[in-house]
């Protein structure tokens, strides 16, 4: 169910001193996740691009759960989850943009926890949801554009096939580089550097 903001303002503002909402669990959750989203989806396709939002690349990165380039409602409500409290003081307190409360949320739940293979990661996740075509979850010669050799390397076990596992260890060394290419607002092409990074292994 939907809760009109002003209504979820009227709720707050009657609740005297309490310290948490009478509400169910998840409800100040998904209103500031989807106003997040409404607030900031340019393109109007219900998802963020990394270029629609504010935050670093390693929140976003993080809130990308599947690597797939787009923030959805699912993904921003796991990421907020718990957080009901926080949403709920903000708008108690006069608080009225969840945008500001929620890219506080966002950045903050990244301050404290390594960003250290964040971009390799994702980078591996991304080429290989883009090369795998037969579905299988690694990827054969013939999907990837690769050198004989390059493709034995990161072969590292040299059954034919490049796992996810064996893309991120290859791929780890080069977090920088990627990290690196984010900051600087790169976002489309990131299969395309993955397979030039890949190429010099």
């Amino acid at each position: 169910m939907r809760i009109n903001p002003r209504i979820a303002n009227q709720m707050y503002l009657n609740s005297g001193n309490e310290e948490s909402s009478c509400l169910p669990t998840g409800t100040y959750t998904t209103l500031a996740a989807a106003k997040y989203i409404k607030d900031n989806d340019k393109d109007g396709d219900k998802c963020l691009s990394a270029d629609e939002v504010k935050i670093s690349a390693a929140a976003y990165a993080k809130l990308d759960a599947d690597s797939d380039g787009k923030v959805t409602l699912d993904e921003m409500k796991k990421s907020l989850a718990g957080q009901d409290d926080a949403i709920f003081q903000y708008y108690k307190n006069g608080g009225s943009n969840t945008t500001d409360i929620t890219s506080s949320l966002l950045s903050g739940s990244n301050t404290s926890t390594s960003t250290s293979g964040t971009y390799s990661t994702l980078a591996a996740s991304r080429y290989l949801k883009e090369k795998d075509k037969d579905g299988d979850g690694v990827l054969s010669s013939e999907e990837v554009s690769l050198d004989a050799s390059v493709f034995s390397e990161i072969d590292a076990n040299g059954d034919g096939k490049i796992s996810k596992s064996e893309l991120n260890s290859v791929l780890a060394s080069q977090d920088s580089s990627i990290q690196k290419y984010y900051k600087n607002g790169g976002t489309g092409s990131i299969t395309d550097l993955t397979s030039r990074l890949l190429a010099t292994i």
